[in-house]
């Protein structure tokens, strides 16, 4: 017999659906290995608060490789994230993947591709998730920011002494052309139109050593795979700064704006890949109006069987 202050297993479920529909619930995200030359429909498309994702030919020194494209249809940005099967919150891999407009002689990656990370949302980046193939070795790797403020293209410095660093390898690093096998929705291989195939750039980093390298930060940051993130994708000739080209905004490698005030900080969303939603207004009232009349309903039905306490007569 159900027990009549018990929520039934099935109102629990729908109570737990409603929630999550509203972003007041984060659900564990699904383990995957990941493979970093699988197919986009594995991987997550990281927004901007604009609608377009990137800006064709806006490298600050016209490499081609340095380049980072995309349109409506086609992501320059996307995440991925295995959680390892486990119970914990700070295990598993993060990756990443950028579109690029061509792959030039010599054949290969031979730049640098980094991923600033605003961990406390304060503005400012606190550490780079990268590819760093301009010098020798080439490397993935975590990166501290430099001694600048960080909170503009132009005041942004990367600290050249990386703080993990990772031999390239089948399972953390991948550059393979854009094809309708590892993009079956692609609608373009070539969106700059410069008669150049456009490429994936693809790295895995472990998420222990993310979560590692920003609790060692001078004001430590402490994160899991649910703590909301922001994201500024760029690339550059070297691992000292984001010269070259900005995912976002167009140009603005110089810029003395802040990275949201160019449009280069990706929306929101868990290191794990969700989107951090915030209830609508009339989500919310939506929500307040159905807890009102559950508790009227509860309360005439405590009126119905017994006094106006609820206590039996």
């Amino acid at each position: 017999m159900e027990h009549p202050m018990r929520p039934s297993p099935a109102r629990l479920c729908l109570a737990v659906a409603f929630a999550a529909a509203l972003g007041l619930l984060a659900l564990p995200s699904a383990a995957a290995v990941i493979v970093p030359g699988s197919p986009t429909s594995s991987w997550t498309p990281i927004a901007y608060p604009t609608l377009l994702p990137d800006h064709s030919d806006d490298q600050q020194t016209g490499i081609p490789e340095a380049d980072i494209v995309g349109n409506l249809t086609n992501p320059a940005f996307y995440t991925a994230f295995d959680d390892a099967n486990t119970l914990s919150l700070t295990d598993g891999n993060l990756a990443f993947r950028v579109r690029i407009g061509a792959d030039k002689n010599p054949a290969g990656f031979s730049q640098f591709m980094g991923v600033g990370i605003d961990a406390d949302l304060n503005g400012s980046l606190d550490i780079f998730l990268a590819v760093e193939n301009s010098g020798n070795p080439d490397r993935v790797a975590i990166y501290d920011a430099g001694a600048g403020a960080n909170t503009s293209p132009s005041t942004t410095t990367i600290d050249s002494s990386y703080l993990f660093t990772y031999a390239l390898s089948a399972s953390n690093y991948d550059f393979r052309a854009v094809t309708l096998t590892i993009d079956p929705t692609a609608t373009s291989f070539d969106i700059d139109g410069d008669g150049d195939t456009d490429f994936f750039l693809s790295w895995v980093i472990p998420f222990a050593d993310v979560v590692a390298a920003l609790a060692g930060q001078p004001s430590p940051i402490v994160i899991n795979q649910n703590s909301t993130l922001r994201y500024v994708v760029g690339s550059s000739t070297q691992p000292n700064a984001l010269n070259q080209d900005l995912g976002g905004p167009n140009g603005g490698t110089n810029s003395t704006l802040s990275w949201d005030a160019i449009g280069a900080f990706s929306n929101p969303l868990s290191a794990g890949g969700s989107p951090i939603l915030t209830p609508e207004p009339d989500s919310l009232s939506l929500l307040a109006l159905g807890l009102l009349v559950l508790a009227a309903w509860r309360r005439r039905k405590a009126v119905r069987f017994g006094d106006a306490s609820g206590r039996p007569l």
